[in-house]
This record gives C-alpha cells, sequence and structure tokens, in this order.
C-alpha cells in the first residue's frame, strides 16, 4: 500500500534486508446459535525484518529473521458461541509481542536448510497453502487439533525456543524434523514474547513429504503429500482421572494437497485443488484423539477474477470417550476472497458451527462476516 518509498524499499532490499508489515482484522458476528448474539472484532498487526548476511556481511546462505505483532480484540467464540475451533483464525488475545527471533542457514545448494532460535512448530510442519485461504482457525494455516491436544504445537505469533532442519535427500522428497522447548506458558500475552526461559521438557516433530509435479518445468498437475508424528515429553492430565497426571503425549498427522483442474498451461495457479488432511492421538489424555478435515479451493473461479480465491471446508473434531457429555465439533465454512489490489484482499465469510463444544446444550450457530487483509 505504501509504495517503494521513493526508491528506499528497493535499495533496502538491494543491500539485504526485506521489510514487510501487514493488518488483518475479522469482523464476525453470530445472528443465531451460541451461547449469546454478539459482533466481535479481532485483529492483529505483524511487523518482519529479514536480513540476508550474505549480501550484509557474506555469510554465505546465512539469514536473521525478527517479528513483532499488536494483537487486539475479543473472541467470539470463547465469549458467545461456546465452541471449541475459534471462528476468528486471527484473534490472538490482547497484547503487543515478539514473534520470531531466529537464524536460518541454508547449505548444499539448498539441499539442507536449519532454522534455530525463538521458531514456531506450526508455521512450518501440518501446513498446506490453501490452509490460510480459510478465516476459522480449525484449519487456517494447520489442524487446530494438535495445538489443542499439545499446547506446545505453538504458531505464529506464539514462538519458543528451538530447532528444525530440512532436507531434501532426493528428487521431490524431503524430511524434516524439529526439537522445541515444551512449555506452553511462555506464550503467556502477559510475557510479551520475551520469557526466554527453558523448562525440563521437549516437543519433537518429524515430517516426510512427496512433493508431486512441483520440480523445475513439471508439467503435470502439482501436489504435496505428507506424514508425521510428534512427541511431548511433558505431563497430561489423564482424562478419566483428573486427579492423575500421563507422561509424554504423542500423534500422528496425514495431509494431502492435490490440484485436480488447471486453467491455462503449466505453472498457472488458477484452478481446482481439493485438500483433506487427518490427525490421531490416544484417547485417554487428548480432548480430540481424532480430527478430519475435508475442503475445495480454487483460484480464479469466475472470468476477470483471476486472483480471487473460492473456498469450502468441513472440519470434524471428535472428543474423547472419557469426556462425558461431548461428542463432536463440525465446521462448515464457504468463503471468498476479493482481492481488490495487490495490497487490499476484502473476504465475506459464512460459517456453521454444529455442536459447539461436542455438546447439544449449546445451540448450534451461524456466524457471518468478513475478513480485510492489508500489505503494507
Amino acid at each position: 500500500m505504501t509504495g517503494n518509498w521513493g526508491g528506499l524499499r528497493d535499495n533496502l532490499v538491494d543491500a539485504g534486508i526485506t521489510p514487510t508489515a501487514a493488518y488483518v482484522t475479522d469482523i464476525l458476528g453470530n445472528p443465531f446459535g451460541g451461547l449469546d448474539q454478539a459482533i466481535k472484532y479481532a485483529g492483529r498487526l505483524d511487523v518482519d525484518l529479514n536480513f540476508n548476511l550474505e549480501k550484509l556481511g557474506n555469510l554465505q546462505g546465512l539469514q536473521f529473521h525478527v517479528s513483532g505483532s499488536w494483537a487486539s480484540g475479543e473472541d467470539l467464540s470463547a465469549d458467545d458461541i461456546g465452541n471449541i475451533f475459534t471462528v476468528s483464525q486471527i484473534f490472538s488475545g490482547d497484547t503487543v509481542r515478539l514473534a520470531a527471533l531466529y537464524f536460518e542457514q541454508s547449505l548444499f545448494a539448498d539441499a539442507l536448510n536449519i532454522r534455530a532460535g525463538r521458531i514456531a512448530a506450526g508455521d512450518e510442519f501440518v501446513t498446506s497453502p490453501h490452509f490460510y485461504n480459510f478465516v476459522n482457525s480449525a484449519i487456517n494455516g494447520n489442524t487446530s487439533s494438535i495445538s489443542i491436544n499439545v499446547p506446545s504445537f505453538t504458531t505464529f505469533p506464539v514462538m519458543t525456543w528451538g530447532i528444525r532442519a530440512r532436507a531434501e535427500p532426493v528428487e521431490r522428497f524431503y524430511v524434516m524434523g524439529g526439537v522445541y522447548n515444551s512449555d506452553p506458558s511462555l506464550g503467556r500475552n502477559s510475557a510479551h514474547g520475551v520469557d526466554f526461559s527453558f523448562s525440563g521438557d521437549v516437543f519433537a516433530i518429524g515430517e516426510i513429504g512427496y512433493l508431486h509435479n512441483q520440480e523445475q518445468g513439471a508439467t503435470g498437475l502439482p501436489g504435496i503429500y505428507k506424514i508425521g508424528g510428534y512427541y511431548d515429553s511433558g505431563d497430561f492430565t489423564d482424562l478419566s482421572d483428573a486427579a492423575r497426571d500421563l507422561t509424554g503425549n504423542y500423534g500422528l498427522y496425514v495431509l494431502v494437497d492435490q490440484m485436480v483442474y488447471r486453467e491455462g498451461g503449466p505453472g498457472s495457479h488458477q484452478g481446482l485443488a481439493p485438500v483433506v488432511a487427518f490427525t490421531f492421538a490416544p484417547s485417554d489424555r487428548n480432548t480430540l484423539p481424532f480430527y478430519f478435515y475435508t475442503g475445495l479451493v480454487y483460484h480464479g473461479l469466475f472470468p476477470g477474477r483471476d486472483n480471487d480465491v473460492t473456498a469450502f471446508g468441513l472440519t470434524y473434531g471428535k472428543f474423547s470417550d472419557d469426556l462425558r457429555g461431548q461428542d463432536f465439533e463440525m465446521v462448515l465454512e464457504w468463503t471468498y476472497e476479493f482481492v481488490i489490489t495487490p495490497w487490499l484482499s476484502v473476504q465475506p465469510d459464512v460459517q456453521y458451527i454444529i455442536k459447539p463444544s461436542g455438546t447439544s446444550t449449546i445451540p448450534d450457530a451461524l456466524v457471518l462476516g468478513a475478513e480485510i487483509a492489508i500489505n503494507f
């Protein structure tokens, strides 16, 4: 939106410094259903600086990254609907915080990439670019079932100390693994992202991916297939006996994202891509031992609107059998993103929440609203 700053932006990038800033707001209301009816705003301003140390200091393949956020607003889900999948993905409290703070090193012609510092596992694992087209947190970014079950699985802007390595040993395949400090209390809003202490527990995650038709010169329809697992060494409440703790927690996930129809030739982003994801975890210590998501995302559905995105998603989260009176929560979401300019998008959104928090005591809720995004 702010242009090239009289050439200063290009000069900074050429020198090795890339500044970005974006503001996203969700304005949503539930005209019926839930605990109460309300309209709530949630917004977040994110500021990011990337330093290319190869340009700045002749340190080949090394970058330094720092970012922060200013979050504001209220949580419509917690305050008025009573459901577990937060209807506004951008809601992250009411605070200013330091977010990412890490070094990133690429080696062997980018065949190996390592990040170390203040990072979030959820920014890179169990994710698909198509997930970001949705407003509900159940799928925006990644499958929120893992963070509900294991709070140490964090996403931007909540970061923790960690190290992540990603390697592509052969063409089309990659392996990625990370180890992180496991202490959900470090993400509290009052810490503002600067509680740098360590706990004695760790969260570890690994993922194997197959990149279908994504190599340079590929003419087929692109897709990505992922399978992974995670383990947290901390203590978790036994859901059948609240007075007893169980040591450790773990789970598995599968994700498939495959374009099935494309307008235009190779390299075109226009077309239809179905996405499917599953997560599995033991029911004795996990709120959602089974989670399923499926969605359809179409870029450029209407003539003359090549950059717009149409999306439909269905999310199902099954509550543990040890949580009496809670069965499942399901979310249906329909959304359309109007890309007004390269820096402004407006996204009307409709959600329908079935069995909020898995109970029959809270009426199903309709959620209407819009998300507005500005890239400065």
